[in-house]
C-alpha cells in the first residue's frame, strides 16, 4: 500500500519513468521501492547534479524527496534515507551540490545518514 502511494506519485510527476517502471516490475515480479529508487532514481538525479544543467529538473525532484521526508510512513521515508540520500553521499562531490537543493527535512534526513555513516552515534 505505501509502496503503491511512492511510486504513484513519483509516476504522476516523472512520467518518463513509467517504462523503467514496467520492466523494473517483469524482471523483479514486484515493485522493490529501494531496488527501483536506487537503480534508477539516485542514478538519474546523481547525473543531473553532475551535469549541472537542468535545474528545473533537479529542484523537481528535490521537491519530490521533501515530499518523501515529510510523509509519516515510514517505508517512504526509508526509500528516501537509506537509499536515494544514502547514494548521493557516497560522492562528496554530489552530495555538496545536492544539499544546494535540499529542502528542510530532506537535509536533516541527508545529515542523519552522513552523521551515521561517519561513526559519530558510536564515537
Amino acid at each position: 500500500m505505501e509502496s503503491d502511494i511512492l511510486i504513484n506519485h513519483f509516476l504522476r510527476l516523472f512520467p518518463k519513468f513509467h517504462d523503467r517502471y514496467l520492466e523494473h516490475l517483469d524482471f523483479n515480479q514486484e515493485f522493490l521501492g529501494h531496488v527501483f529508487f536506487g537503480d534508477e532514481v539516485s542514478t538519474y538525479v546523481e547525473e543531473l547534479l553532475r551535469e549541472n544543467a537542468d535545474i528545473e529538473q533537479i529542484e523537481k525532484f528535490f521537491n519530490f524527496f521533501e515530499w518523501m521526508a515529510t510523509q509519516t510512513s515510514l517505508y517512504i521515508v526509508q526509500v528516501l534515507s537509506t537509499t536515494i540520500l544514502y547514494n548521493l553521499g557516497g560522492h562528496t562531490d554530489i552530495l555538496k551540490k545536492a544539499q544546494n537543493y535540499m529542502k528542510p527535512h530532506t537535509k536533516k534526513l541527508s545529515q542523519e545518514i552522513e552523521d551515521l555513516h561517519s561513526g559519530k552515534y558510536f564515537s
